[in-house]
């Protein structure tokens, strides 16, 4: 819903979520590959070296960084006037929105097929974000800010 970040600013916290994840997993490197179009620039994160599952969500300043056994999903949204109107989208607000959006993600499915989605039961929880972000994590995850709209550590 919101505008992606500038390339170099999105490469930025891409490269400060991935050292992140291989940290926290004990991964040897992140890895992508999009089962639709083969691009390895985006795509689900695959832990190389781990057996967990990762999430990755990017909103302004923002990124959020999940991972966990079993199916992971993470979507952060900021705040601002949405491109679409969500009722459209047959959702009533922006954190049931980033609910969708993760729960998605956990599925391996991403958006491809909205509104005719099949979401996983999983369990969802809204993440604790900075004023004007909101957010929502699915599966059991472990949840990590970054970047520089993210609060102190």
């Amino acid at each position: 819903m919101t505008s992606a970040p500038p390339a170099s600013a999105k490469g930025d916290l891409r490269t400060v979520a991935e050292a992140i994840l291989c940290e926290a997993t004990g991964a040897a490197r992140v890895a992508r590959l999009c089962p639709h179009c083969g691009s390895d620039g985006h795509g689900q994160p695959r832990l190389l070296g781990s057996r967990l599952s990762a999430s990755i969500s990017y909103a302004g300043g923002l990124v959020a960084v999940a991972w966990g056994a079993g199916s992971i999903g993470v979507d952060i949204e900021r705040m601002t006037p949405p491109t679409r109107r969500l009722d459209e989208l047959g959702v009533p607000d922006l954190a049931a929105w980033t609910r969708v959006e993760a729960l998605a993600k956990a599925a391996g499915t991403g958006l491809r097929g909205w509104p005719d989605l099949e979401l996983p039961d999983l369990p969802a929880r809204s993440l604790d974000l900075p004023d004007g972000y909101v957010g929502t994590v699915a599966g059991d995850a472990q949840v990590r800010l970054a970047g520089p709209a993210a609060p102190p550590a």
